[in-house]
């Protein structure tokens, strides 16, 4: 897969943008500056997940700022007519997949990935969950080092 940065998205594509908090923002583009996306208010986020709807919005709204890409070339599993279908069939919904908002199991690049292949994957959600997983493995392990050398030292001085 490649992201390229474009000026204009064509309709089907789907859409990423970096935000400033360090998460990409995903959405369809079902024309050259409309957005369908899982997203809340004038934020991304929100902390009810029930406040989290999937909206059509403009480009601009879905940018918030931030730098377009695009994944080109186009690889959809559908034609573009059917992915924009997709997309704003969920359109005013506060569930899609039959849950609410959850920006481990249900968020917008599940939505995204769901429309555009037909898969619903989050692959910054399975990069998060790896990195932690080595932070609090590593963190474990050398706790347990810790824990080893204290009971080791201890035995030392005890002789």
């Amino acid at each position: 897969m490649s992201w390229k940065k474009r000026l204009k998205p064509q309709a089907g594509d789907i859409l990423r943008v970096h935000r400033k908090t360090g998460y990409y923002h995903y959405g369809i583009a079902v024309s050259k500056d409309r957005v369908v996306h899982f997203t809340a208010g004038d934020e991304d986020l929100s902390k009810n997940n029930k406040d989290m709807k999937i909206i059509e919005s403009s480009l601009d709204r879905f940018l918030l700022g931030g730098v377009l890409q695009i994944e080109s070339p186009y690889k959809a599993s559908y034609d573009p007519e059917v992915v924009v279908e997709r997309a704003r069939s969920y359109v005013g919904s506060s569930k899609f997949n039959g849950k609410y908002y959850n920006f481990i199991t249900n968020n917008c690049e599940h939505f995204a990935n769901l429309i555009y292949y037909g898969d619903k994957v989050s692959k910054q959600v399975k990069v998060g969950t790896a990195v932690v997983a080595t932070i609090v493995g590593g963190a474990l392990g050398v706790g347990a080092i810790v824990a080893t050398a204290k009971k080791s030292n201890k035995k030392s001085k005890k002789k």
